[in-house]
């Protein structure tokens, strides 16, 4: 089930995710009597007769259908390693035989195509954008590894015009249509409000930054302004909280001039029910987070300190799935266009990503996560060895004195191959 609009009393909130509702449920805020926007229908409906809602009170055989998972993983700065990450979290969930899809969420900045190895992408987002194809499962192509695909996002484009609100749900919704345990949308950089709305619309978002001091800043607005959007979202009919959230005091740029604790007071003293509605947003709200390319002991106290910081300021728990250690067979791995954790799956930052899929992924407890992990680098050597090999530098023009380059080129290395040129299988595409 995509994230829906509720109707409360007579009063508009939303969009809410499932986890969302189904936490209001429990609480007693949402009843079975209460309305439901159904946009095949175009109209509110009851929750007893909205049909999704069996996938948040599942009884019977319906227990048993348990929904695909949308991950999506962000984080404001570039450069940190989200789609890395991505790539190798697809790898790993596939080799421990889930049913994965990659989704490249960056609308024209698309590379998650590239760290696979496929240089030139039969299909990609902007074939289903402009109805070239009309389902997106046209658009899903195979990998190297079994039962990982992928949707490439639009390569080379200088960007494809901003979709609206209903138009990004809608996608999720065609997403959810995929058979797949799990689909990942690797996001842009930025905050943009593409980036922001898929981040909110997947069931599980993953906040992915390094312990740099620019990283973690970055980190920390992104999470801020993706709270600010859902609580927007969520109450843009109620035109005096509306009035609070679109303060400038809380939407200034730079340090928090107002924490959260405070906006909801606020709210409070003009409206009751909206204040208990902000505060549910406020407990269901709960991103999660991975530290990357940790070089020292301390550097992982900097996870910890976005989580109190999340905590005092915006009132949000966050939580911290752990850490993955800066390792050079990553960056070899990089070069080579092929997920670290095929690369060398018993390297250090292997061991990281394993032990985070089997126990915070799929919530394996301590010993189940051991042979768990056992059975996954059993996986990934056989995958290795069927995963096909590049070689760009091998395939590289060998450097000679007829280059249009000679003369210029600090690389010069004749009868070796050229050092400049490497890359043209990629440029070629």
């Amino acid at each position: 089930m995509d994230s829906v609009f509720v109707r409360v009393n007579e009063k508009q909130y939303g969009p809410f995710s499932p986890r969302e509702l189904r936490a209001m449920i429990d609480k007693g805020k949402f009843s079975k009597d209460d309305l439901i926007w159904s946009e095949d229908q175009d109209q509110w409906v009851t929750a007893t007769d909205f049909n999704a809602l069996r996938y948040i009170l599942p009884t019977g055989e319906a227990a048993e259908q348990r929904p695909k998972r949308v991950i999506a993983v962000g984080g404001g700065k570039g450069g940190v390693g989200k789609t890395v990450f991505t790539s190798s979290l697809g790898v790993g969930l596939a080799s421990l035989g889930k049913d994965v899809v990659m989704v490249d969420a960056d609308l024209g900045g698309a590379n998650l195509h590239t760290v696979m190895g496929i240089l030139e992408p039969k299909y990609t987002f902007f074939d289903f954008y402009t109805m070239a194809v009309e389902d997106i499962k046209d658009i899903v192509l195979p990998t190297p590894v079994d039962g990982l695909k992928l949707i490439s996002g639009a390569c080379g484009t200088l960007g494809l015009a901003n979709p609206k609100y209903q138009q990004k749900l809608k996608f999720i919704r065609q997403l959810r249509t995929i058979d797949a345990d799990f689909i990942l949308l690797d996001l842009g950089a930025g905050s943009s409000f593409n980036v922001i709305d898929f981040f909110l619309a997947a069931d599980d978002g993953i906040v992915v930054t390094n312990p740099e001091p620019m990283a973690i800043q970055e980190c920390f607005n992104f999470i801020k302004i993706c709270l600010l959007r859902r609580l927007q979202l969520a109450f843009r009919s109620n035109e005096r909280v509306m009035e609070i959230l679109e303060s400038d005091e809380l939407n200034r740029p730079g340090r928090i001039h107002i924490p959260m604790v405070e906006v909801v007071k606020k709210v409070r003293e003009i409206d009751a029910s909206a204040a208990g509605m902000m505060e549910e947003v406020l407990a269901a709200h709960r991103p999660k987070l991975v530290l990357n390319m940790v070089m020292q002991k301390d550097d992982i106290k900097e996870g910890i300190a976005i989580q109190a910081a999340a905590a005092e300021l915006l009132s949000i728990d966050i939580e911290y799935l752990g850490f993955i250690t800066y390792d050079q067979n990553v960056r070899n791995a990089v070069r080579e266009l092929k997920p670290f954790l095929l690369q060398n799956p018993q390297s250090t930052a292997s061991q990281d990503l394993a032990k985070l899929i089997s126990v915070k992924i799929l919530g394996q407890s301590t010993i189940n996560s051991f042979f768990e992990k056992r059975k996954l680098r059993k996986q990934l050597m056989e995958q290795r060895a069927e995963y096909p090999e590049l070689n760009l530098h091998q395939q590289a023009p060998i450097c000679s004195i007829k280059c249009f380059y000679w003369g210029d080129c600090d690389y010069q290395n004749g009868g070796h191959p050229c050092s400049v040129r490497h890359l043209e299988p990629i440029f070629k595409q």
